[in-house]
């Protein structure tokens, strides 16, 4: 796709669907707008694209330029369900506050990487954290059709396709990831592993297991070693009751906090706060 010659409009969703039980229809060889993202909800199904064959089955992703003709293939012994949406110019102008194509590719080196070395298609193998996303979109398409929240879907999108991982392997290195951050920024808000897993798109159970062997400790663990991190800095601040610390990072009660507290720092959250005290002032 030759972007010098694309104008420079915002891009908007033209289409949001998912199709399920795709066991008896027959697509024929088509083309339409930019490009085109499809999540393969359950089944597996075939995409040809001028020649190529691209096998897909559940979890994967493919993200294809659509102005080039293409169709699916399904096997009409199972199901197929594909959540999905596709782009093109806003030629009409709906969502002028959005940054032009072309502007996007200036403004974002991983986004225009990302296009400009499609060929065809890419397909990713696990993209099960951008479901809920494409959900929000569809829903959205089939509803209230807000011009300025589906677009900023589709831009939002587009940022976290350029961070999905290509190769399985690195797949669960991504995952890792996503639940370290995930706890370091929420960790105050977190009551059990499938709250975590829900904000990943995993199985809770898979999830802890790679976490796990990834990192050493638990998701729990690493949910409480940051609550003890930030009790740390809020006892250093003697203004700060005591008794609204445990609250503040999440604890359940106070002799919940008291013992993880004792138990990972052998001494009380109020010795603990007299020794900042008393070094900060001899300082």
């Amino acid at each position: 796709m030759l972007f010098e010659k694309m104008p420079n409009l915002p891009l908007r969703a033209d289409m949001a669907y998912m199709n399920g039980n795709w066991k008896y229809y027959t697509m024929d060889i088509h083309s339409h707008g930019l490009w085109e993202c499809n999540y393969i909800e359950e089944g597996s199904c075939i995409y040809e694209i001028d020649g190529t064959e691209y096998r897909l089955t559940q979890k994967n992703l493919i993200l294809l330029d659509s102005s080039i003709p293409h169709k699916i293939r399904f096997n009409h012994e199972h199901p197929c369900t594909v959540l999905g949406f596709s782009l093109s110019v806003d030629t009409e102008k709906k969502t002028a506050s959005f940054p032009g194509l072309l502007d996007m590719l200036n403004h974002s080196l991983d986004i225009c990487r990302m296009l400009v070395s499609l060929n065809h298609a890419l397909v990713f193998p696990d993209a099960r954290s951008l479901r809920g996303d494409m959900l929000r979109l569809y829903h959205e398409f089939e509803g209230r059709k807000d011009d300025f929240y589906m677009t900023s879907l589709c831009y939002h999108l587009l940022c976290e396709l350029t961070r999905l991982p290509l190769t399985p392997k690195s797949s669960t290195q991504y995952y890792v990831e996503k639940a370290k951050n995930y706890i370091k920024e929420s960790f105050y808000l977190i009551k059990n592993n499938e709250q975590v897993a829900a904000h990943i798109g995993l199985n809770a159970t898979y999830l802890e297991r790679i976490y796990k062997k990834a990192t050493g400790a638990t998701l729990w663990e690493s949910v409480t070693a940051c609550r003890l991190s930030a009790a740390e800095e809020l006892l250093a601040q003697p203004h700060i009751p005591i008794h609204e610390i445990d609250n503040m990072i999440g604890f359940s009660n106070r002799q919940a906090f008291y013992l993880q507290f004792k138990k990972h720092y052998g001494i009380s959250p109020s010795e603990f706060r007299r020794q900042a005290v008393l070094s900060h002032s001899q300082t």
